[in-house]
């Protein structure tokens, strides 16, 4: 039989290899996998490395941060990096090798350099912003035309975040007087799906766009390291590409991610949104009052100079009249002269007229002709200037130049044409 070694001396002995072969401290690049806290203050990850790919696992250990170690390095870190440590962060850590019979192969994990880690946030930021840049989107959501006013909001943020609340009290104070209607669109604001959330929240209001004026997204209370969602490409680009205004309200004074800069206006937290908005519709109402103001001065101003020139115009008026009526009455009475002249030339001319006519009827009148030697003869009161009519037994009157004489007839004959006598 073989000679042989339990299993517990075996990896005894592997342990006693491993910790002569690495007892130096050794700086490890690495990205954290998995991160978990437990009660008693170890913090216990997974450390993988990708390669240049940064996609496939090349080499994964796990890692240990003991509870003395983390107490210090964990406030240490977060003062460096305004983050916290978690899962799909790069690191440089110093560690040792250590192995154990029973839970195997590990790194202990001394120090941490807070440096390479804002290095590749900072990197991996660049990265999205000339990406964006190359896309060409880079200000497209900051050259839409801000609508004036903006009362319709789409709000995306978690329902139950302080920040909302902040956001809604500001913007619907004194009786909102202004009239916002907001509309919240539920997202998630921290941790692994706060991208995909915000973007679901983004493609449900461009389903019912018309509705809208412009989108906040707003996140308060959330831990500084879910910052880091808002660096990631695709939630920047669907920001930059939306075509409504986008208005932010999810950082700190220290804190400007990339969504930040792809909005067309970035504040700093929901309560500072809700008073830009109210701000605008300030200055509008101002600007309204101006105008309003401005118009009324014009009217007025209008109204006084017409005045005025209504009591030009009413003078000059009075005074035209008066010489128009002057003239007129100059005019009337030179008329009058005319007309009394005329009327007595007609009337002279008529006059003499009517004597010429009574000299002219006079010498055709009836006694006239019958002094000449004429004779009138009438039947029946009319004058008889034909046998015609006449009959035999009828009175006739023929009048002379000194009497009448009355005549039975007794025969009436008609003479030929051309034969009187």
């Amino acid at each position: 039989m073989p000679e042989s070694l339990s299993l517990k001396d075996f990896l005894v002995k592997v342990r006693r290899v491993l910790s002569d072969a690495f007892e130096d401290i050794y700086w490890v690049r690495a990205e954290i996998s998995e991160l978990r806290e437990n009660a008693n203050g170890n913090c216990y990850l997974v450390l993988v490395d990708k390669g240049s790919s940064d996609k496939l696992i090349e080499a994964k250990i796990n890692a240990v941060i003991w509870q003395n170690t983390y107490r210090l390095m964990k406030p240490f870190f977060f003062s460096e990096t305004q983050r916290v440590l978690s899962p799909g962060m790069k690191v440089l850590v110093a560690v040792n090798l250590s192995f154990h019979e029973q839970y195997g192969l590990q790194l202990n994990i001394r120090d941490i350099d807070p440096s390479f880690t804002l290095g590749d946030m900072a990197k991996k930021r660049q990265e999205t912003i000339d990406q964006l840049k190359r896309d060409g989107v880079w200000d497209m959501n900051r050259q839409v035309e801000f609508p004036v006013p903006a009362r319709h909001i789409a709000v995306i943020s978690s329902g139950t975040a302080a920040g909302y609340g902040d956001f809604c009290d500001q913007l619907l104070a004194d009786g909102n007087r202004f009239g916002f209607a907001p509309k919240l669109f539920p997202a998630v604001m921290q941790g692994d799906q706060t991208a995909r959330s915000i973007i679901n929240a983004l493609d449900k209001i461009y389903e019912e766009i018309d509705h809208f004026d412009v989108v906040v997204i707003i996140r308060g209370g959330g831990a500084t390291t879910d910052m880091a969602a808002f660096d990631e490409y695709n939630l920047a680009c669907n920001v930059a590409n939306f075509p409504l205004p986008i208005l932010t309200g999810i950082g700190h004074d220290r804190d400007e991610s990339v969504v930040d800069m792809v909005a067309a206006v970035r504040c700093k937290t929901p309560t500072a949104v809700a008073a830009f908005l109210v701000e605008t519709m300030m200055d509008l109402e101002a600007e309204l009052t101006a105008v309003s103001n401005g118009i009324v001065h014009a009217l007025r101003k209008r109204l006084s100079d017409e005045e005025h020139e209504l009591e030009h115009l009413s003078h000059a008026l009075a005074g035209a009249c008066r010489l128009s009526l002057q003239t007129a009455s100059q005019q009337i009475g030179l008329y009058g002269v005319r007309l009394s002249s005329a009327i007595r030339t007609c009337l002279l001319e008529e006059s003499h007229r009517l004597e010429m006519m009574e000299k002219s009827l006079s010498l055709v009148s009836p006694e006239a002709i019958l002094k000449k030697g004429y004779s009138l003869t009438m039947c029946g009161g009319k004058a008889v200037s034909s046998v015609a009519g006449l009959r035999k037994g009828d009175t006739i009157t023929t009048y002379l130049r000194d009497g009448k004489v009355e005549s039975v007839i007794n025969k009436c004959e008609e003479y030929e044409e051309g034969n009187v006598l």
